[in-house]
C-alpha cells in the first residue's frame, strides 16, 4: 500500500493481544545496498514483492519480482533480467521447493492475481532455471480484491494464504493434486482482521504464519487455526509498539537449527524491523542506504521483501535480503529491487 492511505478504525480486536516487547533505540542506522536490479518496465507503482529461489549451485539462484501492472520479472544475482512472464496483475509472490509435480520434484511458485482475484500457481523448472510460461492452476479466492499472498508447508501439505485488500478477510487453502497432476485449492481457514492486511510469511517448522495488518501491527497465527481466534498480536503500530503505519512485507531468515529472525517492512519510515523468530522479541531496525560504489541508490517506501540464509557467494556469505524500492533515483528510473548482504544487517544489529 502506498503512503497516504489512512483509515479511522473503530472496531475492537477480538483476539488475544499481548503487550509488544518494546525497545528504545537510537535513530535507525543504515546498511548499504550491495547492488540493484534492472528497473521493471512499467511506470508509477509497479514493482512490489520479491521471492528468492536458491539453486543447487548457489551462483545460479534467482529472484522473482512481481510487476503488478502485468507480470513477473526474473533476475539473476547480478540484478540482470533473465526472464519475463507477462500477464495478469500479480501483487505478492512466494515459492517453496520440493513440490511433487508429475515431472518430479521442483519448486512451486505462487502469486495473488488481481486481474481475476485468484491465486496463480506455476512450476519453476529448476533444471533450466525458468518459470513455465503457462500457470498450472488458478484458485479462485472469492475476494473482492485479492492482495497479500504467501506459501508454506503444514505437515505434508502445501498451503497458500491470501488476503483481501480492504476488508481484511484472510483465507488459507490446502493445495491438492488429482490423479492427472492437476492442482486445486481446498479452503481450510476463513476469518477477518477488520482492515487492510497484506504481508504474510509462513514459518513451516513452527506451524505458524505471520500477517501484517497495515495500520495495526503484526499477528502470529497457528496454521491449524480455521477461524483466526487464537492469533496473537506480537507488535503494534503506535503506542508502546515498535511500528508505524504502513506495515508491509514480512519474511523470515531461518538458520539450520530452527532459529532466525522475522523481518517486517515499515513503509511509513522506510525502515525494516527485526524480531527473534522464536519468542518474537524486537531486536532493532535498519534502513538501506546507497551502495558504497554509488551504483545503487537508497531504499524508500518498501512494499515487499524476502530473505534467505544460504551463502550465495563471497559477497553474500550469510544470505541475501531483497527489498522493493518505491523511488528508484540517481538516476531517476522506474521501480526496482535492491540486494543487501545479510552479514551487514547482522553486524549492524548484533544478531547471532
Amino acid at each position: 500500500m502506498r503512503l497516504g492511505l489512512a483509515a479511522a478504525l473503530g472496531f475492537a480486536l477480538a483476539a488475544c493481544s499481548p503487550a509488544p516487547q518494546t525497545q528504545t533505540a537510537p535513530e535507525t542506522q543504515s546498511v548499504p545496498a550491495l547492488r540493484e536490479t534492472a528497473p521493471v518496465m512499467a511506470e508509477d507503482d509497479a514493482a512490489d514483492d520479491p521471492a528468492i529461489w536458491v539453486a543447487a549451485d548457489p551462483a545460479q539462484s534467482l529472484i522473482i519480482g512481481t510487476q503488478k501492472q502485468g507480470g513477473l520479472y526474473v533476475f539473476d544475482l547480478s540484478g540482470a533480467i533473465v526472464q519475463e512472464v507477462p500477464g495478469g496483475r500479480p501483487n505478492n509472490a512466494d515459492l517453496r521447493d520440493g513440490f511433487a509435480w508429475t515431472e518430479g520434484a521442483s519448486p512451486i511458485l505462487g502469486a495473488s492475481d488481481r486481474s481475476d482475484n485468484s491465486i496463480v500457481l506455476w512450476r519453476l523448472d529448476a533444471e533450466n532455471r525458468r518459470i513455465e510460461d503457462a500457470p498450472r492452476a488458478r484458485i479462485q479466492t472469492g475476494m473482492a480484491e485479492v492482495y497479500g499472498f504467501c506459501l508454506g508447508r503444514m505437515d505434508e501439505d502445501y498451503v497458500a494464504i491470501a488476503t483481501d485488500r480492504d476488508s481484511g478477510d484472510i483465507g488459507v487453502w490446502r493445495i491438492t493434486t488429482d490423479a492427472e497432476g492437476g492442482l486445486a485449492g481446498e479452503r481450510i481457514a476463513t476469518y477477518s482482521v477488520g482492515s487492510i492486511a497484506e504481508g504474510c510469511v509462513v514459518d513451516d517448522e513452527a506451524g505458524v504464519y505471520y500477517l501484517a495488518q497495515e495500520l495495526e501491527g503484526i499477528w502470529r497465527v497457528p496454521l491449524n487455526d480455521a477461524t483466526g481466534a487464537s492469533r496473537q498480536l506480537i507488535d503494534t503500530v503506535g503506542g508502546e509498539g515498535n511500528l508505524v503505519d504502513d506495515v508491509e512485507g514480512l519474511t523470515l531468515w531461518r538458520d539450520a537449527n530452527g532459529g532466525g529472525y522475522l523481518i517486517a517492512s515499515v513503509q511509513g519510515e522506510s525502515r525494516f524491523a527485526v524480531y527473534n523468530r522464536g519468542d518474537n522479541a524486537y531486536r532493532g531496525s535498519f534502513a538501506i542506504s546507497a551502495s558504497s560504489d554509488g551504483s545503487a541508490d537508497a531504499v524508500q517506501g518498501t512494499d515487499g521483501i524476502d530473505v534467505v540464509s544460504a551463502s550465495l557467494g563471497p559477497d553474500l556469505p550469510q544470505g541475501l535480503f531483497v527489498a522493493q524500492d518505491d523511488e528508484n533515483t540517481d538516476p531517476a528510473q522506474m521501480q526496482n529491487f535492491k540486494y543487501v548482504s545479510w552479514a551487514e544487517i547482522a553486524a549492524l544489529l548484533g544478531l547471532e
